[in-house]
């Protein structure tokens, strides 16, 4: 029952432990120091002492003070430079103040041995003279040696008590008023001392407080490195690992045609393709946080015109949306703004598709205004809100309010994208919501806006193929892929466009008697994980078999941030899996036949 408590005081006995050897090691550190720096006024001080006293002294009592003051003084600095000075390199701080308070203290004894041999011969002047020698050596122990009790009074308790004594021998030494003041000043002296020991306790002990506070900080921040890294290790390990399987899973859903299957196996495939479709945002919001963390994301400043970005969000949301029953809207201004479009692109898809997955009834709102002549955009919905105690949440990597949990699938990654996204475009975000009442997400960008959208040619594009069925008709495609079954899917896929497809061998001799017989390679269709290689190897060999920087494009279940710069290095587009065919089909199109229109 008590064993809690007793390892608390116990950790805490400990500890104090700790705090006292330090302490004492600092105090042997900074005595050590004084007394080595004192070490020549130790020795000229006696010697200053001959020619002032040697005519009033007798000669007898002069040799033996001067005798024992050099013993004493060379014994002193024998003991003080023989032990360590530095207080990390000091082992044992009690044995090295013990030695430095017997080093001061038998000078200490000198220099009171000094009143009984010397002061009764001495004139009233020299009397003076040698008390201010006495009292400047105290006043310099009192910053020196007081943060140590012992080592202080054992260096000036014996230049105290002779002097004070005077007062009661039978030569008047000294008149009474003058040993009071005398008295009265030592008085002040030990208790500066004493004060001075307190400071410089409380100091050394404060350093130590703050140095031990830094280091469990610095761990606490190692730790949280360590975690972030495991974490993303984690992620890309899983999502590379969990990927694969899903890929397949793509591929063979799509091997089945719909129309040959009965009503109910038809409409369990549609379930499934829809719960498969909820993975693949998944995984895309995993890619995201990946290449953030890559910080491959670079940001343009480019024209572009706003209503192209209205028409490519309402493409791609607007299905969605209606699906569910809402009603999605968005004004369109003819404005041209100087940003990034893409980055722009996947801020407002992802709130737009954040409001519709928890609006359940209403609308979704899209309005483009202004703030200090830069684009400002507000994404409005009708939704379930955010509660007041989540706002400051929602934008944290996975996370998802309790209320609404089980309503919904997903990761918690979307808001903290575009967080993070709005942090890398140089945006400020601010939501705006109470429970049942919808939410208001307000986007202020950096990228200015002008009225006139004249000189800005609009960015929809055309292809050059006749049919849309054959939009790559007479286009040679290059892949290279180690599963069978994968094989035969791009064959059919791309066949069914019209393409010519060459499937190449990753084994190089192969790949080089192949090549020597295809005149032309519009694009390489390459997966990046090989049986004996990788994709980018291939893909480096047979753009220098061609001599030429052949549209590539890698499929891959690897989202590491450092493969992702890889892939950029090489201006190689990536499609990570899971995939579906069209998609992949569709990324070929735009590669090769998408060109801007006039």
């Amino acid at each position: 029952m008590n064993q809690p408590s007793e390892t608390k005081s116990r950790d805490l006995f400990l500890e104090d432990e700790v705090n006292n050897f330090y302490l004492l090691r600092e105090k042997s550190a900074h005595i050590t120091k004084a007394a080595r720096s004192a070490t020549t006024a130790n020795i000229l001080a006696p010697m200053l002492c001959i020619p002032m006293f040697k005519d009033e002294v007798q000669p007898s009592h002069l040799e033996l003070w001067l005798g024992y003051m050099f013993i004493m003084v060379m014994i002193r600095t024998w003991m003080i430079f023989r032990i360590e000075h530095e207080a990390e390199k000091i082992q044992d701080p009690k044995r090295n103040l013990n030695i430095v308070t017997w080093a001061v203290g038998i000078v200490g004894v000198g220099w009171g041995l000094g009143w009984i041999l010397m002061a009764p011969d001495l004139l009233m002047v020299n009397r003076m003279i040698y008390v201010y020698m006495t009292t400047a050596a105290m006043i310099s122990s009192m910053f020196a040696y007081s943060v140590n009790a012992t080592t202080f009074y054992a260096f000036t308790l014996p230049i105290m008590i002779p002097s004070l004594s005077t007062v009661l021998w039978s030569v008047h030494i000294f008149p009474w008023p003058f040993s009071v003041g005398l008295a009265s000043l030592y008085i002040v002296v030990l208790s500066i001392a004493r004060n001075f020991s307190k400071i410089f306790e409380n100091s050394v002990r404060l350093r130590f407080r703050n140095e031990r506070l830094y280091q469990e900080l610095a761990t606490e921040r190692d730790q949280s490195i360590a975690a972030n890294v495991a974490k993303s290790k984690f992620i890309a390990v899983a999502s590379h690992d969990l990927r694969q399987p899903m890929h397949a899973v793509n591929v063979y859903l799509e091997l089945f045609n719909p129309e040959n299957l009965p009503p109910l196996e038809k409409k369990s495939l549609t379930k499934i393709k829809n719960s498969i479709t909820t993975l693949n945002a998944m995984f895309d919001s995993l890619l995201n946080i990946s290449k953030l963390d890559a910080d491959v994301m670079q940001v343009s400043q480019r024209p572009f015109r706003l209503e192209d970005l209205a028409y490519t969000i309402r493409d791609l949301v607007e299905t969605k949306a209606h699906s569910k029953g809402l009603v999605f809207q968005t004004n369109a201004p003819d404005w041209v703004v100087h940003g990034d479009k893409l980055l722009l692109q996947q801020i407002l898809s992802n709130l737009v598709s954040n409001a519709i997955q928890y609006t359940e009834a209403g609308e979704i709102n899209i309005h483009f205004d202004t703030h200090l002549d830069c684009l400002s955009i507000e994404v409005r919905d009708t939704g379930c809100g955010i509660a007041a105690a989540d706002q400051q949440q929602i934008f944290s990597q996975f996370f998802r309010a309790d209320r609404t949990r089980a309503l919904h699938d997903g990761l918690g990654l979307g808001l903290s994208i575009v967080k993070r996204l709005c942090d890398l475009i140089g945006a400020e975000i601010h939501v705006f919501s109470e429970i049942g009442q919808g939410a208001r997400f307000v986007v202020n960008t950096p990228f200015l806006i002008t009225q006139d959208a004249q000189e800005t040619p609009r960015t929809k594009t055309t292809f050059t193929a006749l049919h849309p069925h054959h939009s790559l008709s007479g286009k040679s495609i290059a892949v290279i892929e180690d599963n069978p079954v994968i094989v035969e899917a791009y064959r059919h896929t791309l066949a069914s466009k019209g393409a010519h497809v060459q499937v190449l061998s990753e084994h190089t001799e192969e790949l080089e008697s192949q090549l020597e017989t295809i005149d032309q390679i519009d694009c390489i269709l390459c997966d990046f994980r090989l049986t004996n290689t990788t994709g980018d190897v291939l893909i480096e060999k047979i753009r220098e078999s061609y001599n030429e920087e052949i549209p590539a494009i890698i499929v891959t279940a690897d989202t590491s941030p450092t493969h992702i710069n890889l892939f950029a290095k090489l201006n190689v587009q990536v499609l990570h899996k899971p995939i579906s065919f069209h998609e992949i089909a569709q990324a070929i199109e735009k590669t090769i036949t998408q060109q801007p229109s006039p």
